[in-house]
């Protein structure tokens, strides 16, 4: 899946992630086939409600089907400018690296802190080999779900 992974593409990946068909995943979310086969073209995209129920029936997080536009160092600088207004996310130097630190200030850091500490964990099980891969895909899908 190269570029932006559009909201249909995330349908597709969780859908097989989870081993559904398209049929079940209707079925499971109060939608036709022919609805999902259509999100997972691009040809349509779900309204709001619909991606409710599909994350629902998937078992994962709404914002896990969500477009994230990425396609350029700019759109990902927007990302980060609202992360610093609305969680206190900084830009910061240690030992000569620039890395994203919390201002400790902001009244959501401490969420965002415990958030992100709960992803290394997971990611240095995955490294240890103590998860495998499609246990990491789960964990992030399902994360806040």
């Amino acid at each position: 899946m190269e570029g932006k992974l559009k909201t249909g593409k995330l349908i597709k990946k969780y859908r097989k992630m989870r081993k559904m068909t398209q049929k079940q995943l209707a079925a499971a979310c109060g939608q036709t086939d022919s609805a999902i086969r259509n999100y997972e073209l691009c040809n349509r995209t779900p309204g709001e409600s619909q991606i409710q129920a599909i994350a629902s029936a998937l078992a994962i997080a709404p914002e896990a089907l969500r477009e994230v536009p990425l396609e350029s160092s700019r759109q990902a600088l927007e990302l980060l400018f609202r992360l610093n207004e609305e969680l206190g996310l900084v830009p910061m130097k240690v030992d000569g690296m620039m890395v994203l630190g919390f201002d400790s200030r902001s009244e959501k850091s401490p969420k965002l802190a415990a958030a992100i500490k709960a992803w290394k964990g997971v990611l240095d099980s995955a490294k240890a080999g103590d998860i495998t891969k499609a246990e990491l895909e789960s964990w992030k899908a399902e994360f806040g779900a």
